[in-house]
């Protein structure tokens, strides 16, 4: 009897407990809406239509597949669609609680479910089709659920058989051997989506409630943000200098894949241009060890092996967003010395016909510590490595920004001021007031040479300002795809109603909000926002089909032209119908660029497709197909126009270290062998007088 009266108090203890999470999320999720009204650029009423927005953004969030709800479900919630609004401001829970015991509930079954279909042998030559829909459909029934699960796990099952028989094709027609494949990998799935399950019910508080709050803020626009303390403080990790062992930051996603979330500046994988944001670890393998797969293992298991690695350099296995498969070899490196930050922007020479400087530049960090004066920011990393290349004697400079989503608007007003002699850069404007200008306060420029500089789909933000000053300028010539068209600003504010701009930064808190409070403007008086950049010239990107833009988020916001800025002067320019031609004539004769576009045809017609059949000959075909583009792209090589050499000081540098020295010769050969940064070269030559 004891023991039932301790159960009891412990139930009654976690009920109270949750109670009071569902109370705090509403005072939360109210908090958010008053200082959105308060501070946001262009914020929304709250009222019916935001409380609708509301509930189809997080009843997608939280079941983004349409794998955990039923329809009946969603049609019960529906009777909350209209009220979220007047739920936040009386505080009350009846949502929360309600979604919250449905999610879980279904989650539970989904785990029963899936126990019960991997107790039979998937007949992995029957035809079933997954459904490719991108319009979210909610199974009718558990019947109709257990046979969307069953084709889900199906899909996997045949993913991993026919990822041996990309190695031994000849065993696609061995009965015995596919059988046994397919126990040895449901055993394993079950295993896995159990864990998964685990996880999710785990979790599922914290993780619902975080996941309502943070809906309310994007009900605003996609880059408003709510964040708990520890995500504020990983964010600001993110952005400025303080080293990690491999400089690299990972996450895990609903589906409990491991993903790269941030490099830091400074480290081998920053530099290297090889790894990305967005990327799925796959392996990790220490010199003289065989490699350990990390997919499938807790995010905590993952965190505890690489905390514990003890050697120089591991060799990392990723997964990139359009299916390829890369290993990239990381270093240990050591931060914020004087002799490292010189090298947290790392310039080379490359050495042809004319000797043209080629600086990458992953994101626009800033120096937490210095921000008065910006000692040890990007911009400032960037001056320091262009001295050292004009030493070198180079005649052109390729700035590469591809894959930089962002970071400091001034660092990225300061880079910008390298290449003009001062004046303005670009325009933003706050919900009060008329738009203002952002300077560059400084006279004179680093570098008066020809600039090209290159972007892609995934260049966001302050790349876009700095690419679109330096074109509004005819400074330099923008190459790639249209940017991702993100054209806003944000500053991060305690969750507090009653702070002010200028008492923000004196206030302490557990929660915080990063909120949109400014839009940018070019000098001409458009905007990046929706639209990105458009480059100068086009080369056809891998990834152009497959990448998400600001214009694909439901609830962006557009912005109109405001009148251009009155005092920039364009500069003469360079001719670009010529330059155009040429990198069209570079386009057409090159067999990477051929097989860009019908990997394009290819994706598109799939992408088409309303289903997927799901047989082991049609997944090894489409998988062969796969790998066919994967390994073309993986493997060419250019002939290179140039030598990738390094300047003076990094070369006394390297002879010091064998470990920087093997870093080094990897970005050289990615350099060389990279066809966009060959035909950027051949483009400098040409805008060389």
């Amino acid at each position: 009897m004891k023991g039932f009266f301790l159960v009891a108090a412990g139930l009654f203890i976690q009920l109270q407990t949750l109670a009071q999470n569902f109370k705090t999320t509403m005072q939360h999720a109210f908090m958010i809406t008053r200082m959105a009204e308060k501070f946001h650029v262009q914020p929304r009423p709250f009222d019916d239509a935001f409380s609708s927005l509301l509930f189809q953004q997080f009843i997608k969030a939280a079941d983004e597949n349409g794998s955990v709800f039923l329809a009946e479900d969603v049609q019960q919630l529906n009777a909350f669609e209209k009220k979220l609004d007047e739920e936040i401001k009386a505080g009350k829970t009846d949502f929360l609680q309600t979604v919250t015991a449905i999610w879980k509930r279904r989650v539970r079954q989904n785990d029963s479910l899936a126990q019960i279909i991997c107790k039979t042998p998937f007949a992995l030559t029957q035809t079933d089709l997954l459904n490719r829909s991108r319009k979210t459909e909610y199974a009718v029934s558990l019947t109709a659920r257990q046979q969307q699960l069953y084709r889900q796990l199906k899909w996997e099952i045949l993913d991993a058989v026919t990822d041996i028989l990309l190695v031994n094709p000849e065993r696609i027609n061995q009965k015995k051997f596919t059988d046994s494949a397919e126990a040895v990998y449901r055993k394993r799935l079950l295993t896995s989506v159990q864990k998964q399950y685990a996880r999710q019910l785990k979790n599922a508080d914290d993780v619902l409630t975080t996941l309502f709050c943070n809906t309310v803020a994007n009900c605003y626009d996609p880059h408003t943000v709510y964040m708990p303390e520890e995500e504020k403080e990983a964010f600001d990790e993110g952005t400025g200098q303080t080293p990690l062992r491999f400089g690299l930051l990972f996450d895990e996603d609903e589906t409990g894949k491991i993903l790269v979330q941030q490099l830091q500046p400074g480290s081998s994988g920053y530099k290297s241009g090889a790894i990305n944001p967005g990327d799925q670890m796959i392996a990790i393998q220490q010199p003289g060890q065989s490699a350990i797969t990390v997919v499938g293992s807790p995010f905590n298991t993952v965190d505890s092996l690489m905390q514990t690695i003890k050697s120089e350099k591991l060799v990392l296995t990723v997964k990139k967003p359009d299916g390829t498969t890369r290993q990239v070899t990381l270093f240990k490196e050591r931060f914020l010395t004087e002799e490292d930050e010189e090298d947290l922007v790392q310039g080379y020479v490359l050495n042809g016909t004319k000797k043209i400087g080629y600086i990458s530049i992953p994101d626009f960090y800033f120096d937490w510590e210095n921000t008065a004066v910006g000692l040890n920011g990007c911009a400032n990393d960037v001056a320091k490595e262009i001295v050292k290349l004009k030493k070198e004697n180079i005649e052109g400079l390729i700035i590469d920004i591809r894959f930089n989503g962002g970071g400091s608007v001034q660092e990225a007003i300061e880079l910008t001021g390298i290449f003009i002699d001062g004046g303005p850069v670009a325009q933003y404007k706050q919900r009060e007031g008329k738009p203002a200008t952002l300077k560059d306060v400084n006279s004179g420029s680093i570098f008066t040479g020809p600039v090209l500089v290159m972007v892609n789909g995934y260049s966001a933000s302050a790349s876009e300002l700095f690419s679109a000053a330096l074109q509004d300028y005819n400074r330099a010539l923008v190459v790639g795809t249209p940017t991702y068209g993100k054209a806003t600003g944000q500053i991060i504010l305690p969750l507090d109603t009653t702070i002010t701009l200028e008492t923000a930064k004196a206030k302490k808190t557990d929660v915080y909000l990063k909120i949109t409070t400014s839009a940018l403007y070019r000098l001409t008086g458009k905007t990046a926002q929706q639209q990105g950049v458009e480059p100068d010239v086009i080369l056809p990107d891998l990834l152009q089909s497959i990448a998400e833009r600001e214009k694909d988020q439901t609830t962006a916001f557009r912005l109109n032209t405001i009148e251009a800025n009155k005092y920039y002067k364009p500069l003469p320019g360079v001719t670009k119908a010529d330059l155009q031609t040429t990198a069209r004539m570079l386009i057409d004769t090159s067999g990477y660029f051929k097989k860009i576009g019908e990997f394009e045809s290819w994706y598109k017609s799939m992408e088409q497709s309303a289903s997927f059949s799901l047989t082991l000959k049609d997944v090894f075909a489409f998988k062969q197909k796969q790998t066919l583009f994967a390994e073309y792209f993986e493997s060419y090589k250019p002939v290179s126009q140039f030598k990738v050499d390094n300047h003076q000081l990094r070369k006394q540098r390297l002879l010091a270290s064998a470990v920087l020295t093997e870093s080094d010769n990897e970005v050289k050969t990615f350099i060389s062998s990279d066809p966009y940064i060959q035909i950027c070269y051949k483009l400098v030559q040409q805008m060389i007088k």
